[in-house]
């Protein structure tokens, strides 16, 4: 159970990391010619009993708007920022909890892990 709430927070991280580096691409190829803006879906990753997950998928804009709205991608970036720090306190969260059931159990039955 915790473990799945790490997992998917760390996917939701991970996903979000990309969307930044596909708006960091898009924000720094706006002036080259034939540039086909990045556009990042969010879909769920697979469920293999540890969560799922999130998982992002870059794809080129197939819109067909042509060039790179900066006031756009920097709306994107402060969605980015602010969606990974929300996985980042699930995390933190997921992690503690952890660290609470490891201190309630006796030393002998503790994860090898934890101290």
């Amino acid at each position: 159970m915790i473990s799945s709430i790490i997992s998917t927070a760390f996917s939701g991280m991970a996903a979000q990391q990309k969307r930044m580096e596909a708006i960091a691409s898009n924000v720094a190829n706006a002036d080259t010619p034939g540039y086909a803006r990045r556009d990042v879906a969010m879909v769920s990753g697979p469920n293999n009993g540890a969560g799922g997950g999130v998982q992002a998928v870059v794809r080129e804009d197939d819109t067909g708007a042509g060039g790179i709205d900066l006031a756009t991608e920097l709306t994107g970036m402060i969605e980015a920022k602010m969606g990974y720090e929300a996985n980042l306190a699930v995390m933190e969260t997921g992690m503690d909890m952890w660290d609470m059931l490891m201190s309630a159990l006796e030393p002998k039955d503790r994860d090898e892990r934890w101290g």
